[in-house]
């Protein structure tokens, strides 16, 4: 198994503590390298985790990564707006992706769900099916190379799942 680089994007704010404490250990345990891009230099989880940001989403080269995971949680609703994490969005698309819970809309308003197999949260899921997504309402759905998953309890599903994708 080669060392893979994965991205994992975080809001500034408002991000799933324990999500992202879990997806990154389970990487890095399998030897590949985790950075993490957010719109600040430093990213707090709902917990007040301080996470320090290895890049801005803006200043981001995809052709760095294997992978890019957008973690959900509150704070992701602040990237719907962003110009810059919604064209990261759009230009990873054909990359290994996942996502959680309210991140799932940033992939969908970014265009990147498109006839693809999705979930996340039930109260979304009119917005997915509006982006041409095919909403499962499962805890995990993975379609080739997207993961995405309902809630934050599902982290180590997301991340087997995301490594899973890498290996093929």
């Amino acid at each position: 198994m080669s060392e893979k680089k994965i991205l994992l994007v975080v809001p500034p704010e408002g991000f799933d503590d324990e999500q992202y404490q879990t997806c990154r250990r389970f990487w890095e345990s399998r030897g590949h390298k985790v950075s993490v891009a957010s719109l600040s230099g430093i990213a707090r989880g709902e917990a007040g985790t301080a996470v320090p940001v290895d890049t801005l989403i803006r200043d981001v080269k995809t052709y760095n990564y294997d992978a890019v995971v957008f973690l959900g949680g509150e704070g992701a609703r602040i990237l719907y707006d962003d110009e810059s994490a919604r064209n990261l969005a759009k230009d990873v698309k054909y990359k290994v992706i996942g996502a959680s819970g309210n991140a799932v809309l940033l992939l969908s308003l970014a265009g990147t769900l498109e006839n693809k197999k999705v979930t996340g949260p039930p109260d979304l899921a009119g917005w997915l099916l509006k982006s041409k997504a095919r909403y499962t309402g499962e805890p995990v759905c993975v379609d080739d190379r997207l993961v995405t998953i309902q809630a934050p309890a599902m982290a180590e599903q997301l991340a087997a799942s995301v490594a899973a994708a890498l290996d093929k």
